[in-house]
């Protein structure tokens, strides 16, 4: 079974794929494999902010986002663009004594500027009025990387689906994201 991988672990984009599970997708691109590479140095260093950084400076993540242009299908719903800033702002300083790690993380670049990334991610730690949470989900990232200065030549989220499984027999999510489709009853009927 895959371990969970964070800013140290995430290393390359041949040891990060080595254990997506049912092998990687026949989309990737041999010639943007160093556009991969940076989608994977995306994940650790935004890996480091969460782990290191969040708690003290959560402003510095908003780095990671287009913040005027992001949408998000969120754990809590869905944010539409532009309200993704006003949400970063309630939400990263309520979690942000948290740490972050990824399995099965799969960076697909479509474009020098575009790509994809997929993983489970675990989001763990301790809320601002002191609860205890420790999320698994599954995650779908849309990056773009701008064209511009020093800032806007970076990756950005433009869109990120948060979601668990559901067994459809008992209409509950699977909070560990562990349940697999050909596992769940519902569909086996």
């Amino acid at each position: 079974m895959p371990e969970w991988k964070d800013e140290k672990s995430l290393v390359d984009v041949a040891t990060t794929h080595r254990d997506v599970p049912g092998g990687v997708s026949k989309y990737h691109d041999p010639q943007l494999v160093k556009i991969e590479e940076e989608l994977i140095q995306h994940y650790k260093d935004f890996a480091y902010f969460c782990n290191f950084e969040c708690k003290g400076h959560p402003d510095k993540g908003k780095r990671f986002y287009d913040l005027e242009d992001a949408t998000y299908f969120d754990l809590m719903g869905q944010i539409p663009r532009p309200g993704f800033k006003a949400h970063y702002d309630q939400i990263t300083p309520y979690l942000a004594d948290a740490q972050i790690s990824f399995k099965d993380l799969e960076a697909v670049a479509v474009t020098p500027t575009f790509g994809y990334v997929m993983a489970i991610q675990r989001y763990h730690g301790v809320a601002r009025d002191g609860n205890e949470f420790d999320f698994r989900f599954r995650t779908t990232s849309l990056l773009r990387k701008g064209e511009g200065g020093d800032d806007d030549a970076q990756w950005k989220y433009v869109h990120e689906h948060f979601s668990f499984p559901v067994n459809l027999a008992t209409q509950q999510a699977d909070l560990s994201s562990g349940l697999v489709a050909k596992d769940n009853i519902a569909l086996n009927k």
